[in-house]
């Protein structure tokens, strides 16, 4: 073997160390730019979790002053009203009270989402009875605008889910259907089996939504106070958690909307493990 000369040598270990300044350049750039994507993911995290608590700040701020306000008057002057504007403080207090407590329920749900903590148990499940229960719990909201409920989904209709996360879903996409839905409205809940997957239909004949709406519906920017027809009071949150649930059961969900034409929510759920 042909030994190398001294400025043969030299000029070898100059490449070798040109060579290996160029790869850690790459790595150093690789690095930053990981580095960096961390940091704006951090950033837009932060953002989002600010705006998030005092949106529900905000939020359980004013049914709470509500409710003290009510109270207070009771107290002060509980003997000087008839039993009929006592009832109407009861009746009062407890639409407060429930307003309130369903927030703490989504607030709690999108927290243990967050956090990983929310168990993902998923087993073959009939669909059509976990949407009978959501109906039953929203029937008394729907009986006051005088909204029919529709179960049109096949009781032989099966999904691998977890029902907790699915019962969670019905639930918020129904009361949302009633809000946005006017007196004497009708909502239709329907499904079809389409490969490997079931796609589920949450109909209403109701305001429908704009496009800007559209966009930003199943987004955190979203979070705002709104009220539906009857000045129903929301937030936004109830549908961020649908989509969060819907993800992590493996399907997708996405809404189709004219304004003054009535909303469709659907979203698929897997057949099969």
């Amino acid at each position: 073997m042909k030994r190398l000369s001294a400025d043969d040598y030299i000029q070898k270990l100059e490449k070798q160390n040109t060579d290996l300044k160029l790869i850690i350049k790459e790595q150093q750039q690789e690095i930053d730019k990981i580095v960096n994507g961390r940091i704006n993911d951090l950033e837009e995290v932060i953002k989002a979790r600010d705006k998030f608590y005092l949106i529900i700040a905000h939020e359980l701020r004013n049914p709470f002053n509500g409710i003290l306000g009510l109270v207070e008057l009771l107290i002060n002057d509980f003997r000087s009203y008839t039993m009929e504007e006592i009832e109407s403080f009861l009746k009062m207090l407890y639409r407060t009270s429930k307003i309130t407590y369903e927030l703490l329920i989504s607030l709690s749900e999108w927290l243990n989402v967050k956090n990983d903590k929310m168990p993902f148990k998923p087993s073959r499940i009939n669909i059509s009875p976990i949407l009978t229960e959501a109906i039953n719990s929203a029937q008394l909201n729907a009986q006051k605008k005088k909204i029919t409920i529709h179960n049109f989904i096949n009781k032989d209709i099966v999904a691998y889910i977890d029902k907790h996360m699915i019962a969670s879903v019905f639930r918020n996409l129904i009361n949302n259907a009633i809000k946005f839905t006017d007196n004497n409205g009708t909502i239709e809940v329907t499904a079809l089996a389409k490969n490997d997957f079931i796609e589920i239909v949450v109909k209403d004949n109701g305001i429908g939504l704009h496009e800007d709406a559209l966009r930003k519906i199943f987004k955190q920017e979203a979070i705002h106070s709104t009220y539906g027809t009857a000045q129903e009071h929301g937030t936004g949150l109830g549908l961020l958690l649908c989509k969060e649930f819907i993800e992590i059961e493996g399907g997708k969900i996405w809404v189709e909307s004219n304004l003054g034409q009535g909303s469709e929510f659907k979203f698929t759920l897997p057949c099969h493990k």
